[in-house]
């Protein structure tokens, strides 16, 4: 199974994102028509806290112990409040929405979890954690640049969502695109 940690957004601003993601979209068409770009629909935003990758069947149900109490963290607000790119010079190779309020709560939850996933034999990232909600994936640049694109990209704030759980799910590769299946929801609660 391949999969990822996350914590999800409302549905109203998933819906304020994608028509963001929409306006961008149309700047990197007309400055860049050969750009191969997959744009992420609304049902599939989320913000991933960690992700685990392929696992053996037989150590899934040990990371789903691992994850099933609840985090004792309170829930907090996240404020997405801009857009940007991987990496800043140069063609992009990702578009994303950052966030202005919960950074520091969003770090502490990347730590509870990846903690818990420690318990279990999953090795600790080695990149620092960013949090930020991918919009979209440049498969080929076809000219795009990245500062050029985001100049004139809309900006935030573009809403404020509640997080009060984490989910472990499954990613199931497909021609189409994933699908993310929900395998188990965990809640933060404080104390």
């Amino acid at each position: 199974m391949r999969l990822f940690v996350a914590v999800e957004i409302d549905a109203a601003l998933a819906r304020e994102l994608v028509r963001a993601a929409g306006e961008l979209r149309r700047r990197v068409e007309a400055r860049a028509p050969r750009a191969r770009v997959t744009w992420v629909a609304a049902d599939r935003l989320h913000f991933t806290v960690r992700f685990i990758g392929e696992v053996d069947d037989d150590r899934v149900p040990a990371i789903v112990a691992a994850l099933a109490a609840p985090l004792p963290l309170a829930p907090f607000d996240l404020t997405i409040a801009d857009l940007g790119a991987f990496p800043l010079k140069g063609p992009p190779r990702a578009f994303w929405a950052g966030i202005s309020q919960g950074k520091t709560e969003m770090s502490s939850l990347e730590h509870a979890v990846s903690a818990r996933l420690a318990s279990c034999g999953i090795g600790a990232d080695l990149r620092a954690y960013s949090p930020h909600l991918t919009l979209a994936r440049v498969r080929e640049a076809g000219g795009l640049r990245t500062r050029e694109t985001l100049d004139a990209a809309p900006h935030g704030p573009f809403g404020t969502t509640r997080i009060d759980a984490i989910t472990l799910f499954e990613s199931r590769l497909s021609p189409k695109g994933p699908t993310y299946v929900p395998v188990q929801r965990t809640p933060l609660r404080a104390g």
